[in-house]
C-alpha cells in the first residue's frame, strides 16, 4: 500500500511542480503456450511491486506495457510473471532483470524474451581477478572433496588432488569468463558424471551472455558417423552443405580434432564415452544446448562471422573450400524450423504416436521435460492412455518405443509408461549415498535448487557413522515401482536406444532391458549399470566469477559391481553415411525385419 500510495504522491507532485519521469514500454515475448493466464511484472520501483503484477495487454505474439517511474530512479530491477491467482505466480527462471533508467524526459524500450537473460556486450567484460578466483576455488575444491557423492567412483584420490592442482593454477593470475568457464569445465569432466557441470541451463546473464547468444554456432546440425562428421541440416546460404556432406575441417583444423580436444570438457558417466561423443554433435533445437555450441567457440574463438570449411559431397571424391556465416542458436533454430518440415519447434514435438501396419506401432518419446525452460506442455497421461487405447483398439501386436533422442527428466512421465508396460513389481537393487551428513556452511548461501526445502543440508543416514566415506540411504533407493493399475500391453514390445540417454533414460532403458518387457535396439546408452549421481542435484554459484556449477549431492550406487557400461541393447546398430543420406531408420528396419 505504501508503495501505491508514493507513485501516486510522485505523480501528484509532478503534475503540481512539473518533476519529470521516465517512460518505459516494456515487452515481453516467446512466451509458453498460455491458458486463461494474465502476464504480469513486478519489480523493486513503484509502481512496480514485487508483491503483485501490473498486467501487460497482448499485442500479436507479444504482451507490452508503458509504465512511468521518476526520473529521481536509476536502477531498476524487474521479473514477469504468468499468473491465474497474483498470490501464486509462476516467475521466470532467471536472475532478476535490471535496466538503467536514463532519466528527464526518456522514452525508452525494454524488449525481452520469456525466460531468457538479457544480452550484455561481451567484448566490455574484464577479467577475474586473482583474490576472487582463489575464494572461488575454495568453494569447488570443497564441494568436491567433501560433498559430491561420485568424486572417487571412478578416481583415485591422487587423481582428484592432481585436476585439484590443475584447476588452482590455472587461477592463479586473472583470467576471462571464458577462460574460467573452461578450467571448471574441465575438472568436473574428470569426475565422469554426467550430472556434473558448469550449468548449461541455470547461469547468469554474463555467462548465458558467453556460451549461448553470441552469433558463434555452425550453421549446421551434424551427427558422427565413425570419424566422419556428417551433415543432417543446412541452415546457410551454401547449397552445398547438403545432407550426407562430409565436413572435413574448419578452419583449417581437422574436425577430430575438434572433436578430441572439446571431449576433455565434456562429463559422463564412467567409461561411457559413446555418450560424450554424442554431446559433441549439434541438434540445432532451440529447447536443448549442445555442447558443441558452448566449447567450439570456446576453444577456437571466431574473429568475424564466419567460418571456412572443407567439405566432401555425397559420393564425391574431390574436396571443396566454402566460407559460411555463423549464426546464433535461435537464428539457427529458426531457419531449420522453415526449412525442414518436420523438424521440432518444442519439446512437445518430441512425442508422438502412429500406427505404421495392421499390427505395429510406434511411440515416440524423446523427452521427460517437465519443468524448467521450454517444458513440454502436452497432458502426458492423457496422451499415453489415448496411445494405449488405440493400441488396444486395433489390437497391435508390437510396440516400439523409441527414446533415442532422450536425455531425461520427470521420473513420473516414465512411470506412467511403464504401467502399461509391467504390472509386476520391479526392484533395482541399489541404495543411495553422501559423503556428508551436515552440509558445509560456506556454501549455504550459494546454493539454491529447486524445491522450497532444502532437506539435503542435514541427513539422516542409515548409518550414523561412515562406511568406506559413505553414509547409506537404503529407504529411499531400494525399492522400485509400484504395482500398475492400468491395462497392460500384452504383445511384443521394442525399445529403441542410443547414446544420447543418460539420467532417467537410462534408468528406462535399464528397466525395459532387465525387467525383461521387450527387445532393446540401437546403441549403448549413457548412464551407468554402477547407477549415477543424480538423487538430488544443487545450482552452487561462485560468488567472484558467477558461475554455476551444477552439483550431485547423492548417487545411486548398485549393491553389486556391474561392468562400467551403459546399457548394452539385445541387438546393436551402427549407421553408415549412406543411411544418413538415404535417411534410413536402421532401428525401426530392423525391428520389422524381426517382426517379418
Amino acid at each position: 500500500m505504501r508503495n501505491v500510495l508514493f507513485y501516486l504522491l510522485t505523480i501528484l507532485l509532478a503534475n503540481v511542480f512539473g518533476y519529470s519521469q521516465t517512460t518505459v514500454t516494456f515487452t515481453v515475448e516467446d512466451l509458453p503456450q498460455i491458458t486463461n493466464q494474465k502476464v504480469g511484472i513486478r519489480g523493486n520501483i513503484p509502481p512496480l511491486d514485487w508483491s503483485k503484477s501490473i498486467v501487460l495487454k497482448k499485442e500479436g505474439k507479444a504482451y507490452t506495457i508503458d509504465i512511468n517511474f521518476p526520473a529521481s530512479e536509476k536502477e531498476l530491477e524487474f521479473k514477469f510473471v504468468l499468473f491465474n491467482n497474483d498470490k501464486k505466480p509462476t516467475w521466470e527462471n532467471t536472475q532478476n532483470r535490471t535496466l538503467t533508467l536514463e532519466g528527464d524526459q526518456a522514452n525508452q524500450i525494454s524488449h525481452h524474451k520469456w525466460n531468457r537473460e538479457q544480452i550484455i556486450d561481451i567484448s566490455t567484460l574484464g577479467k577475474i581477478d586473482i583474490q576472487g578466483l582463489k575464494k572461488d576455488f575454495e568453494f569447488i575444491k570443497t564441494m568436491v572433496l567433501n560433498v559430491h557423492p561420485g568424486t572417487y567412483r571412478y578416481n583415485s584420490k591422487d587423481q582428484i588432488l592432481s585436476a585439484l592442482e590443475e584447476l588452482k593454477d590455472k587461477f592463479s593470475s586473472p583470467i576471462t569468463y571464458q577462460e574460467a568457464y573452461l578450467a571448471i569445465s574441465k575438472l568436473t569432466a574428470q569426475l565422469k558424471c554426467d550430472h556434473t557441470k558448469p550449468g548449461f541451463n541455470n547461469q547468469g546473464k554474463v555467462i548465458n551472455s558467453i556460451i549461448h547468444y553470441q552469433a558463434d554456432k555452425v550453421p549446421f546440425t551434424f551427427r558422427w558417423v565413425g570419424e566422419e562428421m556428417v551433415i543432417l541440416q543446412n541452415a546457410s546460404k551454401n547449397e552445398l552443405l547438403q545432407r550426407g556432406t562430409k565436413v572435413l575441417s574448419i578452419n583449417q583444423v581437422p574436425v577430430t580434432e575438434i572433436r578430441n580436444e572439446i571431449l576433455k570438457y565434456i562429463g559422463a558417466d564412467g567409461a561411457t564415452d559413446k555418450n560424450r561423443i554424442y554431446k559433441t554433435q549439434v541438434n540445432g533445437y532451440d529447447f536443448r544446448y549442445n555442447a558443441f555450441d558452448i566449447f567450439y567457440p570456446l576453444l577456437y574463438p571466431l574473429t568475424n562471422q564466419k567460418i571456412s570449411l572443407e567439405i566432401q559431397q555425397p559420393n564425391q571424391e574431390d574436396v571443396k573450400s566454402v566460407l559460411v556465416s555463423t549464426l546464433t542458436r535461435e537464428g539457427r533454430f529458426k531457419i531449420l524450423t522453415e526449412h525442414y518440415e518436420t523438424f521440432p519447434k518444442s519439446r512437445d514435438d518430441m512425442w508422438s504416436f502412429k500406427v505404421l501396419s495392421d499390427n505395429v506401432a510406434i511411440l515416440t518419446l524423446n523427452s521427460f521435460g517437465l519443468n524448467g525452460w521450454k517444458a513440454m506442455t502436452i497432458d502426458y497421461k492423457t496422451f499415453l492412455a489415448n496411445a494405449f487405447k488405440q493400441i488396444d483398439k486395433q489390437k497391435i501386436d508390437h510396440l516400439i518405443i523409441d527414446i533415442r533422442e532422450n536425455t531425461g527428466g520427470n521420473d513420473e512421465m516414465a512411470e506412467e509408461l511403464f504401467n502399461y508396460l509391467a504390472n509386476d513389481n520391479y526392484n533395482f537393487e541399489r541404495e543411495g549415498r553422501t559423503r556428508y551428513v551436515n552440509f558445509p556452511e560456506s556454501l549455504k548461501p550459494h546454493i539454491r535448487t529447486w524445491g522450497d526445502s532444502p532437506w539435503y543440508f542435514n541427513l539422516e543416514p542409515e548409518n550414523k557413522k561412515p562406511i568406506n566415506g559413505y553414509y547409506v540411504f537404503k529407504e529411499n533407493f531400494s525399492s522400485g515401482r509400484k504395482k500398475s493399475n492400468k491395462k497392460v500391453f500384452k504383445g511384443k514390445s521394442y525399445l529403441l536406444t542410443s547414446a544420447a540417454n543418460t539420467s532417467l533414460a537410462f534408468y528406462t532403458a535399464y528397466r525395459f532391458k532387465y525387467q525383461n518387457i521387450g527387445m532393446v535396439i540401437g546403441q549403448e546408452t549413457g548412464g551407468n549399470l554402477n547407477d549415477i549421481n543424480g538423487g538430488q542435484i544443487v545450482f552452487l554459484t561462485l560468488p567472484n566469477s558467477g558461475i554455476e556449477i551444477d552439483f550431485p549431492v547423492m548417487g545411486g550406487f548398485s549393491t553389486e559391481k556391474q561392468p562400467d557400461t551403459g546399457v548394452i541393447p539385445n541387438i546393436e546398430t551402427e549407421y553408415k553415411i549412406q543411411d544418413i543420406i538415404d535417411q534410413t531408420d536402421i532401428e525401426v528396419k530392423e525391428v520389422m525385419r524381426l517382426i517379418n
